[in-house]
């Protein structure tokens, strides 16, 4: 592992450490919704910018037309540095002639709180989708935040999907009012999702079935537009990081497939000049820790009749919601029974910043419950609402507030490299 590049993520994590255990996001400064300002200022768009990065914290930006937004969907930086130090290719060449740094994912550190906020510029405060599942005291309902569909609770006279697009707007929706083409690219299988329909509204969508088309709708875009944003979204690594963890064989090999692939598919078919004038800039939505053991909730009735509602949030920071406001009872029956996590009460988050900036904890107090259980181990949380959810195999886990999955790469460098 490159040694100044693991001392930078140290004195980082260092700078943003909570509770010993845990790292807070910083959403004024170091974080993914802010990668809206550094688009904003290589394009001159004044109020895309709400932070200006250090100059070292990016490649030179000067003469830049184009920008490749590669988004490789839980490859955390400790992640991406173990990679690097075995695997010689495109990501540490990366690294190696451009800029590499940290940044903080959102809390909690899931694909869908993480992702909206990098297409909206806003934290989980702001455009309130906290979670894989979510509960909504609006809609009087659970629901997974990927689909926008009920897990809990029945609603079929709401569309989710359609009721938040109404609220979050993806900031690169005006970039045609700048004559700048901006496109996502992303999978065919998720275009329709009703995530996709609240991050990406009023976007152009490209969907592509594998990495092959995947890199050469980006090829042609980046070639046939004199000015253009290219969003490529990727999830393939997060996908087998889940199923056989972060580390393992599978999960490096879709990593080293993607590196050869982005070089003898995308970038050495470039035209001279579209490198010359095209930024790559890549990063996550959140790291994936290891998992090694897993509670399931419907076992334990002792804790679960404490509870008002089913657990929601994700595995690695899950939200409770006690009943009759009887916390300590609450917390005393969870510490009894669960190794591995922290309890704190959700108030306390909410006010250090964990969710980005408000002005009243009590809205966000009834989408996040009273107690936040942080795993600070490899141990996760899990309640399968049917029998055949405890069958599926989970090496690997996220949304937590630990290093492994708040701390993202920010890879910048000019096209021209290769």
């Amino acid at each position: 592992m490159d040694t100044k590049l693991k001392d930078e993520m140290t004195d980082f994590v260092g700078h943003h450490s909570f509770l010993d255990d845990f790292v807070l996001p910083d959403y004024q400064n170091f974080n993914v919704r802010n990668i809206s300002s550094i688009i904003g200022g290589i394009y001159g768009i004044d109020s895309l910018v709400s932070f200006k990065f250090p100059e070292d914290y990016l490649d030179d930006l000067q003469g830049v037309d184009k920008v490749l937004l590669l988004i490789i969907d839980g490859l955390g930086y400790s992640r991406f540095l173990m990679y690097i130090a075995s695997n010689r290719g495109v990501l540490s060449y990366l690294a190696e002639k451009g800029t590499s740094k940290p940044l903080t994912s959102t809390f909690p550190a899931t694909t869908s709180t993480s992702l909206t906020s990098i297409f909206t510029g806003m934290s989980p405060s702001e455009h309130n989708i906290i979670g894989y599942q979510m509960f909504s005291k609006e809609y009087g309902l659970i629901f997974n935040t990927l689909s926008m569909q009920p897990v809990y609770g029945v609603s079929n006279r709401i569309d989710i999907a359609e009721e938040y697009s109404k609220k979050v707007k993806p900031w690169m929706s005006s970039f045609k009012n700048y004559n700048i083409k901006a496109v996502v690219v992303t999978r065919g299988s998720i275009v329709e999702s009703g995530l996709s329909r609240v991050i990406h509204r009023d976007l152009e969508v490209a969907p592509y079935i594998l990495e092959s088309d995947m890199l050469t709708r980006c090829r042609n875009e980046l070639e046939n537009s004199s000015r253009a944003l290219v969003v490529m979204y990727y999830s393939g690594f997060d996908a087998l990081a889940h199923r056989y963890g972060p580390y393992s064989e599978e999960a490096t090999s879709v990593l080293q497939s993607l590196e050869y692939n982005l070089k003898n598919t995308l970038f050495n078919k470039l035209s001279k000049d579209t490198k010359k004038k095209t930024l790559i800039l890549l990063t996550a939505d959140h790291g994936v820790s290891e998992v090694s053991g897993i509670y399931f909730f419907k076992d334990y009735p002792e804790i679960l009749e404490n509870l008002l509602l089913p657990p929601v949030g994700d595995s690695r920071a899950t939200f409770l919601f006690s009943k009759n406001g009887q916390i300590e009872l609450l917390k005393d029956a969870f510490e009894k029974k669960m190794d591995g996590f922290s309890l704190h009460n959700s108030r306390e988050l909410i006010m250090r910043g964990a969710f980005g900036k408000v002005d009243n904890s009590k809205s966000l107090e009834t989408t996040v419950g009273d107690v936040i259980a942080l795993s600070r181990s490899n141990n996760a949380l899990q309640y399968p609402y049917f029998d055949e959810d405890r069958s599926r195999p989970l090496l690997g886990a996220h949304g937590g507030m630990t290093a492994e999955e708040i701390i993202v790469p920010l890879l910048s460098s000019r096209l021209s490299i290769f």
